[in-house]
């Protein structure tokens, strides 16, 4: 213990001098969630509710499901709060906001936000948001009972600010989010292990970030965030749920030369967990050092990350960090990535993944040998883009989440399935190819076609002829914006996804195809005023999140936004 708040301390020190406040996206897995920050004069849309910061984006388990809170489609319609909500001048004269949305299944999504200080040097906001849903839903399969009440409620304050002074850029933020939930998965028949009783989740968090400004000398960066987390129920509703704390930091050096358009730098990163019970601690040690180069159509920058995991004894890892770009035409560009790294597959990360996975249950970590993505960006003119991309990754350790079945009971009232979801683990290798077209040739219209295909190879997981469990191996969307007027839009979108696998009893299960349609419409009443409303799965479709776990049935939405 002693040890690690002397090396908390000593991060807390190191990283007032190198730290800086990552921009970041949390993905949960029920619904798309974006950070509302008011803050960001280059978002010219916000397309939903945000979710608690991390210093970090993790890929998801799914392409198609980083939602996890309200069962509902991947692709619905955001509260179309108004695009432009102090970001358009970075001076508004309008400093608050207010939104409102309720609908069926008792939906209510809402956010409050307020710019307390801004000026040149300046700014400081606060926000809340609130997300929660409570209705019945029936299962996909067959059962008794046909379905359960899903639960849940998502509640998040934060502040932030940010100074500017005259040697470097100052961001403080600090948050606090409570999410309340039941495990409402389907138990075919058995008795419910966790009885629908709400699960509870607690993140404080404190983050702190600095940035250089720009230099011909050297130039630094970096961020520190601290996260304790706290949840209520442990393995059983008789035992303590997991506490601990989660802290992340980075710092960053470079050294311009060449005239500035090449650098040399290197980054390093620490990532440690400790649990107060229940989890073995996880220690992530990395250095990423790399050369950049910039030409007048092309950059490049070569890297490689070395990793030390101290978990279970020490590991130590390399993995490539290349970006290639090239501009081979006005508009037109090639471009390919090559990564890889470890995913430590934290409680967070988890709990970010899936709320609904059983409670103290460890999650290996996984190491990509390579994730590379390359592709081809076609016409990059107003009025016209197509994309043609494909890449390939090869995961040690990858998890794949199933409705969680206990092998052999510990007693006989013991219940044979938890309503909760456990990983299973192989290892895998993932290729996809697939093109994007996106058009608004007639500027009333906006078109975007999405088309990808995976392919999977699992191995080493026990099971005979086993699948990439919860992956989807065909996906479509079709995204679509109308504005009839200046003041009246309209949304239309279409997500599939097929070819989707689980397993239960011993077998691999075929889950049903999300095949999702969703409307939405935003009317603005005045500069300070609009209306909006959504309408998700017109198309009635009864598909599963995860096996066990079904997305709602036709839900709507209406709610108004207010600038003030």
């Amino acid at each position: 213990m002693k040890k690690t708040i002397f090396s908390v301390a000593l991060l807390l020190v190191s990283t007032g001098i190198f730290a800086q406040q990552q921009d970041s996206l949390l993905r949960r897995q029920m619904e798309l969630q974006r950070e509302f920050n008011p803050t960001l004069q280059d978002a010219n849309k916000i397309n939903s509710l945000p979710s608690v910061p991390q210093p970090a984006i993790k890929k998801a388990n799914t392409g198609y499901s980083p939602w996890a809170g309200r069962t509902t489609p991947p692709l619905e319609i955001a509260i179309p709060d108004p695009a432009n909500i102090m970001t358009e001048v970075p001076f508004s004269s309008k400093k608050g906001y207010v939104s409102l949305g309720a609908g069926n299944y008792a939906n209510i999504d809402g956010a409050l936000g307020y710019r307390l200080v801004e000026n040149e040097k300046s700014n400081l906001t606060f926000n809340f948001l609130h997300s929660s849903s409570n209705g019945d839903i029936n299962y996909v399969q067959e059962s008794d009972p046909a379905g359960n009440k899903a639960f849940f409620m998502d509640n998040l304050g934060q502040l932030r600010y940010g100074h500017l002074l005259s040697a470097f850029k100052l961001n403080l933020k600090a948050a606090y989010s409570h999410n309340a939930f039941n495990y409402y998965g389907n138990t075919f028949g058995n008795d419910r292990f966790y009885d629908n009783v709400n699960q509870t989740l607690g993140v404080f968090n404190l983050g702190l970030g600095v940035e250089s400004n720009k230099s011909d000398l050297v130039n630094y960066r970096g961020f520190f965030d601290f996260k304790n987390f706290a949840s209520k129920y442990g393995s059983d509703l008789t035992s303590a749920g997991l506490k601990g704390n989660h802290i992340d930091a980075v710092v960053g050096l470079d050294k311009p030369f060449q005239g500035g358009d090449s650098r040399v730098g290197v980054d390093g990163k620490f990532l440690g967990v400790f649990y107060s019970q229940g989890m073995d601690d996880f220690t992530l040690l990395g250095a990423n050092p790399y050369v950049a180069f910039e030409g007048l159509n092309w950059k490049a920058r070569l890297g490689a990350d070395l990793l030390f995991q101290m978990l279970g004894g020490t590991k130590f890892r390399v993995a490539p960090n290349i970006e290639l770009d090239l501009k081979v035409a006005g508009h037109s560009s090639l471009y390919a990535h090559i990564k890889g790294g470890i995913d430590g597959n934290t409680y967070l990360d988890m709990m970010n993944e899936s709320r609904y996975i059983t409670p103290m249950t460890p999650v290996k970590s996984s190491f990509s040998i390579v994730d590379i993505e390359a592709g081809a960006k076609i016409g990059e003119v107003s009025g016209f883009r197509f994309d043609i991309f494909g890449g390939f990754k090869k995961t040690e350790d990858e998890h794949f989440l199933v409705l969680n079945q206990i092998v052999q009971a510990e007693t006989p009232d013991m219940p044979s399935i938890k309503e909760s979801l456990a990983p299973l683990y192989g290892n895998f290798s993932h290729s996809h190819i697939g093109g994007m077209l996106q058009s608004n040739i007639w500027s009333p219209l906006d078109i975007a076609l999405r088309i990808k295909k995976n392919f999977y190879t699992v191995n080493d997981t026990g099971i005979p002829d086993a699948k990439a469990y919860n992956k989807p191996g065909f996906e479509t969307d079709i995204s679509t914006t109308f504005s009839a007027t200046s003041n009246l839009k309209f949304m239309l979108n279409y997500y599939f996804a097929g070819d989707r696998w689980s397993y239960f009893n011993d077998t691999n299960v075929q889950i049903n195809n999300i095949n999702d349609l969703n409307f939405g419409a935003l009317y603005d009443i005045n500069e300070s005023f609009a209306i909006h409303l959504k309408a998700n799965n017109l198309l009635l479709q009864k598909y599963d999140i995860w096996y066990g776990y079904p997305a709602q049935g036709f839900n709507a939405m209406g709610g108004f936004t207010l600038k003030f």
